[in-house]
């Protein structure tokens, strides 16, 4: 905001600058300079007086004539030969025809009776008058700054209220809450980008909703005919098969039960993703919860699965989906780890902090965040031939928001990948 602050300000100032730039620009080159002509005409009036005086009275007398009118108009005076400056020729006869020449404001060159001398006229710094100007000067100055930078303060309050509120709905809305929309009202408007924002929610609102309700009919839809195969099956396996049909029958059965595990892992994904979906936040021992997710696992494995937990370490947590994020890992690590996996739990600052290790080939830094989205594969050794559906790592991140924790993807120290949990919500205790 103060950068934003800034970027108003000096550029209201630069093109006030600007303005007054052109401003003096054409009216002092490219058009006559009026009040330059103006004060050349009141001091060439003074200087034909003095020409008179010369002429009636003496140069002597017009000189202490000159040295008057510069009192009273408290300037000073300085006297110079032809020579001593450098005027065009053209300038020395305009200063001779008009006795005056005009070099700043309230200063001049001047000349008067017999011409021997030229004067320079220009204010008097010490007298008051003149530092009074001048501090009227730097006193305008000022205030336009001052101005500036109010209007600069007032007009970026009034857009900053706008944009937060229209922040606070984009923040919403990509917080899960997709009915929110952000305010039409005059006073909140940012031009056109609230309306725009508005369709913009509306259309993501619908493409979701299409999502959601497009997974569950299917996954729903699927149990039906899967179940009549499952029969079917059945009474085959009761007839006469030989053993190659047996075969055939034993690979459809495999089939069958990966498609009811990718029914199940989609209407539980829909599940989360679904808003409103609370969790049942109970004090829970983690190393009981973990203990009891390792047994089940490492009944669908070889590898070596190992736990190291301290004893009595308690969290609000809810168990059943911190299970299965903890599960989904494990399992995902079942068909890359080479020989262990190992589950870690600690309290750092606080905070739950699982994490787990494997030894497999692990995961390209530039793919870490892609793994976690829904159907999404790396195109190295964790491919299809893998095995699984894509959806276990998304139901891990899905589980790790609803706890407002984060999850890690990194290096292990035995080279494969290593899933960090973190849950700062979780209010970790430990129990001696």
């Amino acid at each position: 905001m103060k950068r934003l602050y800034l970027e108003f300000f000096v550029g209201l100032s630069g093109l006030f600058f600007l303005c007054i730039l052109a401003f003096s620009y054409v009216t002092q080159e490219l058009t006559t300079d009026y009040e330059a002509e103006l004060e050349i005409s009141h001091v060439s009036s003074v200087m034909q007086i003095l020409d008179d005086v010369a002429a009636q009275r003496g140069q002597q007398k017009a000189d202490k004539l000159l040295a008057g009118y510069a009192e009273k108009s408290h300037l000073t005076f300085q006297q110079f030969t032809w020579d001593e400056i450098g005027f065009t020729q053209s300038e020395r006869n305009e200063l001779s025809r008009r006795g005056a020449l005009f070099d700043d404001e309230n200063e001049y060159w001047v000349v008067f009776g017999d011409q021997q001398w030229v004067y320079y006229l220009q204010p008097d710094i010490e007298e008051d008058l003149w530092q009074m100007l001048d501090l009227e000067v730097k006193l305008l100055w000022a205030s336009f700054f001052a101005t500036f930078a109010l209007y600069s303060a007032i007009m970026l309050r009034l857009l900053s209220g706008r944009f937060r509120k229209l922040e606070e709905a984009t923040m919403a809305f990509s917080d899960g809450d997709f009915k929110v929309r952000a305010s039409e009202k005059a006073g909140d408007r940012v031009g056109r980008l609230n309306a725009r924002f508005n369709q913009m929610a509306d259309k993501i609102s619908e493409l979701i909703q299409s999502h959601k309700h497009l997974t569950n009919a299917i996954a729903h839809e699927l149990r039906t005919p899967i179940f009549r195969m499952q029969c079917q099956l059945d009474l085959l396996e009761e007839s006469a098969l030989n053993s190659v049909q047996k075969g055939y029958v034993a690979g459809i059965y495999d089939d069958i039960d990966e498609l009811e595990s990718l029914i199940e892992e989609l209407l539980y994904f829909a599940k989360m993703e679904r808003s409103g979906v609370t969790l049942q936040l109970k004090q829970q021992d983690v190393a009981e919860v973990l203990q009891r997710t390792i047994a089940h696992c490492q009944k669908d494995t070889k590898q070596i699965l190992s736990l190291e937990c301290p004893e009595q370490c308690y969290f609000e947590v809810d168990a059943h989906h911190l299970e299965r994020a903890v599960s989904n890992i494990i399992r995902n690590a079942f068909r890359y780890a080479k020989r262990c996996i190992s589950v870690k739990v600690f309290c750092q600052e606080g905070a739950l902090t699982i994490q787990v290790d494997d030894d497999g080939c692990g995961i390209p830094p530039e793919e870490r965040e892609n793994v976690l989205k829904p159907f999404y594969r790396v195109g190295t050794s964790r491919d299809r031939q893998s095995g699984g559906h894509g959806l276990g790592l998304a139901i891990v991140a899905q589980v790790v928001s609803l706890h407002q924790g984060e999850i890690h993807i990194s290096e292990s120290d035995c080279g494969g990948a290593r899933f960090t949990i973190r849950l700062p919500q979780a209010k970790c205790r430990l129990v001696k």
